[in-house]
């Protein structure tokens, strides 16, 4: 009997002109299914992890035995394997580099008898256009075998990436169905590849998102010395000026296009460079328009666009209006870490500290999303803001977490201390808390015997019995099974 993919493969033979088709039956090598094993961490009670649970996806071979595939198919993955179609048995698999910015994994696989037999995908050298037919091959829920779904492009935008839940880049929309499973396997055109599948709409039909080769090529390059740096964050939010009496107030009456800049973060790369107020008129040689984008490869798109380009450490340069004259800034794209970006974050253990019961997290957006209906609580509502708005409003001053008291192991210690869960840490008896290390140290001087916790926003402190609190605490931790009172990533507890 002839194999699934060899019907599948027949009837896009007759549905597809030649140039879709093309170098189609050579890809049933490369394509693989994805197995993982996962386990979240549970950011409400940090010493633990969520129950186990498996997933699927697709990935696709790379030069060099390599695989490629989303993040999230491998994000918090305690075990992976992968499978070749018609090869029925299972191969262990590790991950090399997760981008969890751009959502791109490499993974690889120890037992090289995997990649027998297989042949390394083809990347195109240019985006499709809109209208172009794409296929879509991976392994969507619902069956075991390789799948092919046939579309076209019908939008190139730029667009949230959910897996950060933060980062936006290039993505390329597609009527060809991507539904779960797929995620990770390849978009092709011409026979050759130009974009990877990774979410979709939920409620929507035969719609779903790609990311395009732009993306890729920058993902792939960045690791080729193997670190995976990621993106560079120019750090600058703008505004359009389309509106004429803003362009006359900024000085660009008689001058076409450009954006102001409303706003510069201090962790960016712009910082100390471009000021507000500034009108970026191009960048690097192309004119940017009063909506801010760009003509890039045939498309419109935002002229961030040419920045998310670029490597970190490689330089860009702006022509800018500034103060009533025309100057060029070239800056490097440097990369700062930014502890104020809330981005979903995957394979690392969540922060905690416990004392007489009280449990110590860093605002996280892991923790925002344990809140539940307790975000209509004024307390959450400024838990929001400070994820939102803390560097607009310059609250990040010498601190490099905000500290939060997430919740508390009930015991007689701490038994009126609800009123102050999910509130910032100010002080603890006097110590400024700038990070969640700054905790023990700051404990070991009581106030007249006792712990004085104040919050920010909140003119009433927490007072703690500071004698009942330290002989409660390993009782508490036995209590409720905690085998650590201090986790920290750079290390263990004093």
């Amino acid at each position: 009997m002839r194999s699934a993919l060899a019907v599948l493969l027949a009837l896009a033979a007759l549905v597809l002109p030649p140039a879709a088709n093309a170098g189609i039956e050579s890809l049933q090598r490369s394509v693989v299914k994805i197995y993982g094993t996962y386990q979240r961490d549970d950011f409400g009670q940090p010493w633990q992890s969520t129950p186990v649970f498996s997933g699927s996806g697709s990935g696709f071979i790379l030069p060099g035995r390599r695989i490629l595939s989303n993040a999230h198919v491998v994000s918090d993955a305690r075990f992976i394997e992968v499978q070749r179609e018609g090869d029925p048995q299972k191969y262990q698999a590790s991950v090399l580099f997760a981008g969890h910015d751009c959502d791109l994994a490499i993974l690889t696989v120890k037992n090289e008898t995997f990649f027998d037999g297989t042949a390394p995908v083809k990347f195109g050298r240019e985006m499709p256009s809109l209208n172009d037919a794409v296929l879509v091959l991976g392994y969507p829920m619902g069956g075991a075998r390789i799948s092919l779904t046939k579309g076209v492009v019908s939008r190139i935008d730029y667009n949230l990436y959910s897996h950060s839940t933060v980062d936006s880049h290039l993505v390329m929309q597609v009527d060809a169905a991507i539904n779960p499973g797929n995620s990770g396997g390849p978009v092709l055109f011409d026979g050759k590849v130009i974009g990877v599948a990774f979410q979709g709409i939920m409620g929507a039909q035969n719609i779903g998102y790609a990311i395009p080769l732009p993306v890729i090529q920058h993902f792939l390059k960045d690791t080729e010395d193997g670190v995976y740096d990621g993106y560079p964050e120019l750090g600058v939010v703008d505004g359009d000026t389309r509106n004429p009496a803003l362009r006359a107030d900024l000085g660009i009456a008689n001058r076409p296009g450009g954006v102001a800049v409303a706003y510069v973060d201090p962790f960016g790369a712009a910082t100390g460079r471009l000021l507000p107020r500034d009108v970026l008129l191009s960048v690097d040689g192309h004119p940017i328009a009063e909506d801010g984008s760009v003509r890039l490869d045939g498309n419109v798109v935002e002229y961030t666009e040419l920045v998310e380009r670029k490597q970190v450490n490689e330089k860009v340069s702006f022509e800018v209006w500034r103060a009533g004259k025309p100057l060029t800034v070239t800056l490097p794209l440097v990369h700062r870490d930014d502890p104020f970006v809330f981005r979903q974050t995957y394979d690392r253990h969540p922060e905690y500290f416990i004392a007489g019961g009280l449990v110590f997290t860093p605002l996280s957006r892991g923790f925002l999303t344990t809140l539940g209906a307790d975000l209509n609580s004024p307390a959450a509502a400024r838990l929001l803001y400070y994820s939102q708005y803390a560097k607009l409003d310059g609250l990040y001053t010498n601190r490099e977490q905000f500290v939060v008291l997430a919740t508390r192991l009930p015991n007689p210690v701490n038994t009126y201390c609800d009123g102050f869960m999910n509130q910032v840490v100010a002080t603890v008896n006097g110590h400024p808390i700038g990070r969640l290390e700054d905790l023990p140290g700051a404990l070991q001087t009581p106030t007249n015997g006792f712990h004085v916790i104040r919050f920010e926003g909140n003119d009433n402190p927490l007072i703690v019995d500071a004698r009942l609190a330290k002989a409660a605490d390993s009782k508490i931790l036995r209590q409720y099974n905690v085998p650590t009172a201090f986790y920290v990533e750079q290390g263990n507890a004093p």
